[in-house]
Parts: C-alpha cells; structure tokens; sequence
C-alpha cells in the first residue's frame, strides 16, 4: 500500500505538502458548510431523509493549524515581523 501527498477536499485535488493551497479548500469547504451546500440524502424504501453533519470547531482549528504552516513556509503573503526605521534630528 503506498500513500500518496493529495487529498481531495471538496471537489479540489489537493498536495497536503503545500499548506496554503489546504488552507484556500477548507476555507471553501467551511464556506459550503455554512451555507448549507453540503448534504447527505439517503433513500430507503422509497423514503427521503437528508441530513448535514458538520464539525466546525474541528475545521477551523484545522485553517488555523494550516494558516500557520502556509505562514512559516513563505508562502503566503502575510509579514508577521517588520523593521521601522526612524532618525533623530
């Protein structure tokens, strides 16, 4: 059995090795959550029953877990350090 490095978030391909393109499909994903755009139907006998199951305290501790990774890597844009320059005159 091999494992591969791509998940498939939502409808997205994703290498778990570059932690800002996760980030971009779970917010998606929460973002689907949300609204309501992810629903399970389940038909028996003729009978309908949808359902939503949905953890969204685990997700977006899974955004902030990768938001920081994505940060520490370089590649996302956001600076957490910077240097002001002033002088006495």
């Amino acid at each position: 059995m091999t494992i591969t490095g791509t998940v498939k978030i939502g409808s997205d391909l994703i290498d778990i090795a570059k932690p800002c393109d996760v980030v971009s499909a779970l917010k998606k994903m929460q973002l689907k959550l949300a609204v309501g755009g992810v629903r399970e139907t389940v038909r028996i006998d003729g009978e309908e029953v949808s359902f939503m199951q949905a953890n969204d305290s685990r997700l977006a501790s899974l955004i902030a877990h990768y938001e920081s990774a994505c940060a520490r890597s370089g590649d996302g844009k956001k600076r957490t350090r910077f240097a002001k320059r002033f002088r006495y005159t």
